[in-house]
């Protein structure tokens, strides 16, 4: 009976550390989301020579608007934008 009962709070001790959700930070989250938009930018721009290039431009105004808020939301700007762009 105690092998049972141990099994099952191990059971349902290793269900529950499966279902937590990741320990990213909030703004480790945002930073990635981040690079993943700058990466998008920088595709769209290899591809404003062969597409609409007003179209693309928007597109890409949109994605620095995105960057910029994420930034602002972030808590410290300047040092969020610097890690998105530092590459």
């Amino acid at each position: 009976m105690s092998f049972l009962y141990t099994m099952k709070v191990l059971l349902v001790a290793l269900l529950l550390l499966l279902s937590l959700p990741s320990c990213k930070s909030e703004y480790q989250e945002r930073l990635e989301q981040a690079r993943e938009l700058k990466e998008r930018i920088l595709r769209v721009e290899a591809n404003i020579k062969w597409n609409n290039q007003l179209e693309l431009s928007n597109e890409i105004e949109l994605l620095q608007e995105e960057i910029n808020f994420l930034a602002k939301v972030s808590g410290n700007e300047e040092f969020f934008l610097k890690e998105v762009y530092k590459d």
